[in-house]
């Protein structure tokens, strides 16, 4: 008698959803959305597959911006549905601590989701990210529900050489508040000011569902670029 094995993935289909990329090919709008200005570009290719963000044609400026992002809202952090995200991110700034960069979920992912002039991540809807914005050279993170909002600055450097993996786990949700996590390099993300792992509580009550998405803009006249060798994030059912 033959016998058909189950997939691993259909094993585990039942139990999570989410969405993973290493960027073999990329269109948009398809899995993806780009969101751009003064034409820049995302671009997948190179082996293993990496998107590369680039903010600004041959017409560079600051603040010009681009975004890559599920075209669909997929998660939605809730009573007993933990979720994780992660993905593989380098940049090297091309003028000192001029980059903004940032990873995670988000509601309404458009232009100015990170504000000009380095003034973090977007004052509405749901945000739950890894950031850095120019001016500084370390990670903060932000969990955000409207007007309800916690930052961290962290004592993580931010960029270089070398990827970095970010990675954000919502957890402990239980009734109007969920706990999340931030993690660089597969450990704890540190609060630059108490040396202790940072927590924040995301209230839950209200919360939009929000899209998986990276995001770049130029902290002045200089272009900047980000690379993401893949992204992913999965919730459960």
């Amino acid at each position: 008698m033959n016998i058909v094995r189950m997939p691993q993935a259909l094993r585990e289909a039942k139990d999570l959803h989410g969405v993973y990329d290493d960027f073999p090919w990329y269109i948009s709008p398809h899995l993806w959305t780009a969101t751009l200005t003064d034409s820049g570009t995302v671009v997948a290719a190179g082996v293993g597959g990496i998107a590369t963000l680039t903010s600004s044609d041959g017409s560079v400026a600051d603040n010009d911006e681009s975004y890559l992002a599920t075209t669909n809202a997929l998660f939605k952090p809730a009573a007993n549905k933990p979720l994780y995200a992660e993905a593989l991110i380098q940049f090297t700034e091309a003028a000192t601590s001029a980059a903004n960069v940032a990873f995670g979920l988000a509601s309404a992912v458009g232009a100015n989701l990170i504000l000009d002039d380095g003034a973090g991540l977007r004052a509405s809807g749901t945000v739950v990210a890894i950031y850095k914005v120019d001016g500084e050279g370390v990670w903060r993170f932000v969990t955000r529900n409207g007007g309800d909002v916690t930052v961290s600055q962290s004592q993580e450097s931010a960029g270089g050489a070398s990827y970095q993996q970010l990675g954000i786990e919502v957890l402990d949700a239980f009734g109007s508040y969920a706990t999340c996590v931030p993690t660089i390099d597969g450990r704890l993300m540190r609060d630059a000011v108490t040396g202790q792992p940072i927590r924040h509580q995301l209230l839950l009550t209200g919360l939009a569902a929000a899209s998986l998405f990276v995001g770049a803009k130029n902290g002045g006249a200089n272009l900047e670029t980000t690379n993401v060798d893949y992204a992913g994030c999965w919730q459960a059912r």
